[in-house]
């Protein structure tokens, strides 16, 4: 059985009493359409925005043994937890998926960075609003998207991502603005950060990238116990 762990993403309650880590079901749903289950990781440490202890991560990694792969999700806050788990997954070599701030925590895990201004063009939030990328040919991306150069996406972000901020990863789109739209690590087993949020997408090309990835965490399970 593969296990692909969902990480819990802080999220703000404006007046509310309680505090909360979500879960997007879209993510849970199309794990299970490709055969494999989901689990939400939640970090073990109290207050997810400290630096756990040798002890708190100790605990954390016994969660994250129990998974082949990992989703980082989109949202407005970020737990030191989320950055954790994509250091870890890179370290190494598990499946690692992030869409929008899911991947800005993967560069952060890297030292990496984001640009602080904010850019409302692209905040656009429509299910059905599309904006054109031009992906490089010789990414794994290009090729999970059916290998077609210019492709359409949503834009539901503010925070941008310019090529001076990339050092750690290769960045395989950009918008036609010239910001940062996905990047990967070719020499991982799968290591992709989208700027989209391709779970709320309908098109084929779209499916492709989580059918490709829940085979990498499905070969991923088939080799880490023996």
């Amino acid at each position: 059985m593969t296990i692909i762990g969902i990480v819990g993403k802080p999220i703000s309650q404006g007046e509310s009493l309680w505090t909360k880590q979500k879960i997007t079901d879209e993510f849970r749903k199309i794990v299970i359409e490709n055969g494999a289950v989901a689990i939400g990781v939640l970090p073990t440490n109290v207050n997810y925005n400290e630096v756990m202890t040798q002890e708190e991560k100790e605990e954390f990694d016994k969660i994250l043994n129990l998974c082949d792969g990992f989703i980082l999700q989109g949202g407005w806050q970020t737990g030191k937890h989320e950055i954790y788990v994509a250091k870890y997954a890179i370290e190494n070599n598990i499946p690692l998926l992030g869409t929008c701030c899911g991947m800005n925590n993967i560069l952060f895990s890297q030292g990496d960075t984001v640009q602080n201004e904010r850019n409302e063009s692209h905040n656009v939030y429509d299910g059905n609003y599309r904006h054109d990328i031009v992906v490089d040919e010789t990414s794994k991306l290009y090729q999970l998207l059916g290998e077609n150069k210019r492709v359409g996406v949503n834009s539901i972000h503010n925070v941008m991502i310019k090529d001076i901020d990339v050092n750690h990863f290769e960045v395989v789109a950009h918008d036609l603005e010239g910001f940062v739209e996905a990047i990967e690590l070719k020499d991982k087993r799968f290591c992709l950060g989208l700027k989209w949020h391709p779970e709320i997408m309908e098109e084929d090309n779209m499916k492709n990238i989580f059918k490709e990835f829940v085979k990498a965490c499905d070969e991923y399970n088939g080799i880490k116990n023996i």
